[in-house]
């Protein structure tokens, strides 16, 4: 009886943690509002802001209707609490349903910096509805859920390769596919019928506002703690109401608290050395757009192990993530791959970093506050990742551009797609005064 009052007590507290760390979670799409629109020019700002909303409105709807039911596993879950009230277990499902709807538009949220200032809006809502609803849930479930990489012991405590390896690849993918932006590159050369990349002279096209970008990094990172310490439990607690003591669950607690918010803030400094120092390094000055992508970058890379790792393990993840963008950008710069906001940086090679460092850190650490990670496992699933996401990436913005609805027309994209696509900008004085390439 003691237990059981405890339980219900601990399950109380579990819940509002779910969703005041939800809440932390969702509200990254602010900070994804400002990183990418500081980062593009002035044109474009208020097409970000509008796809940031297709990502709340679309993806949310997508996600109750059938995203979380392949997420889960359980058809009993398709439009949440309507078809089979009697299964949902409102103290555990509805919060484990909110936290992962916050995970699901991060990923989502992901590809639009790398394809921002040529992409249709229209292209993007297809794109929402498929990733929300199809790609990200199936991933996850084999992943975190009841699928096949789950049983084998796979582990990604907080989304390393679930959320930002994936999506970062899906953006990667985009980018190719889409092609650069026009003045991005003296020409474009068109390999395929798929994939474009730029040649010639690579131009350097400046964001409007850093002081917008640097906002946006400073919510990301305030905001990755309810998304790394947001963890503790719903990675290991999946079903807290069933066969579980309060003992245990006070247990998880009081180990993984401490040890994911020292992680976190760890590998989020150590990414901010990296990435300054790297890129003063390779371009003679400490640049604040790749410092501050670096704090980012970071705790994206300490994320998949953030629950076990050992705090100096995590600032060396950190330093690595951070340190490896100046290199990443410009190697996509050389490849004619146009990234307008270092989105491949910042999740594809930090989600995949975190992913391999958390089986290193499992040979280092075996058993370390109970998780036991294999190597061979992480590696299984991190090619399993790349295999899944390149598929579907290229399904989705190629089968786009294959009927013509993925870029936007040149005079358009030299318009500004605020204007063009939305006929609302972002600054209407730089319009009336005439000024152009804003």
């Amino acid at each position: 009886m003691v237990d059981i009052l405890a339980r219900d007590i601990i399950l109380i507290i579990y819940t509002f943690w779910l969703i005041i760390t939800g809440i932390l979670v969702f509200f990254m799409q602010a900070g994804f509002a400002f990183l990418e629109s500081g980062q593009v020019r002035s044109k474009n700002a208020t097409h970000v802001y509008m796809k940031i909303c297709a990502n709340i409105g679309i993806g949310t709807l997508v996600w109750w209707l059938f995203g979380f039911a392949i997420f889960s596993g359980n058809w009993n879950y398709c439009l949440l609490g309507v078809i089979d009230p009697s299964s949902v277990d409102n103290l555990n499902v509805y919060g484990h349903w909110f936290t992962m709807w916050g995970f699901c538009l991060v990923s989502c949220s992901i590809a639009s910096g790398a394809i921002a200032e040529r992409f249709s809006f229209k292209a993007y809502l297809i794109y929402v509805v498929l990733y929300c609803g199809f790609m990200y849930p199936f991933f996850g479930w084999m992943a975190w859920s009841a699928g096949p990489l789950m049983r084998l012991g796979y582990v990604d405590y907080a989304g390393s390769v679930v959320v930002h390896f994936q999506g970062g690849l899906t953006a990667l993918i985009a980018a190719m596919i889409v092609g650069p932006r026009m003045e991005k590159y003296a020409r474009t050369n068109k390999k395929s019928w798929l994939f474009e990349f730029g040649r010639g002279e690579c131009n350097t096209i400046p964001g409007h506002n850093v002081s917008q970008m640097m906002l946006g990094v400073f919510i990301l990172c305030v905001c990755f703690y309810g998304f790394n310490v947001g963890s503790v439990l719903v990675g290991t607690l999946c079903e807290p109401t069933a066969n579980v003591t309060a003992l245990e669950m006070i247990h998880v607690l009081v180990n993984d608290l401490p040890t994911t918010t020292i992680n976190v803030t760890m590998s989020m400094a150590g990414g901010i050395l990296g990435a300054m120092f790297g890129g003063w390094l390779m371009n003679k000055k400490p640049d604040p757009l790749t410092t501050g992508n670096g704090a980012i970058a970071g705790m994206v890379s300490i994320c998949a192990g953030v629950g076990f790792t050992h705090p100096g393990f995590a600032i060396v993840v950190g330093i690595i993530s951070g340190g490896i963008i100046p290199l990443v950008v410009k190697s996509l710069d050389k490849i004619g791959i146009d990234d307008t906001v270092g989105t491949c940086g910042v999740h594809c090679t930090a989600g995949a970093i975190g992913g391999i460092a958390t089986g290193v850190m499992g040979l280092i650490r075996p058993a370390y506050h109970g998780v036991t990670c294999h190597m061979g496992i992480q590696a299984l699933g991190f090619i399993i990742c790349i295999v899944y996401a390149c598929l579907c990436a290229i399904i989705i913005f190629g089968g786009l551009k294959a009927v013509g609805l993925g870029r936007v027309s040149e005079e358009d994209e030299a318009m500004g797609l605020d204007i063009a696509e939305h006929m609302t900008p972002t600054y209407p004085e730089f319009v009336s005064g005439g000024i152009k390439g804003y």
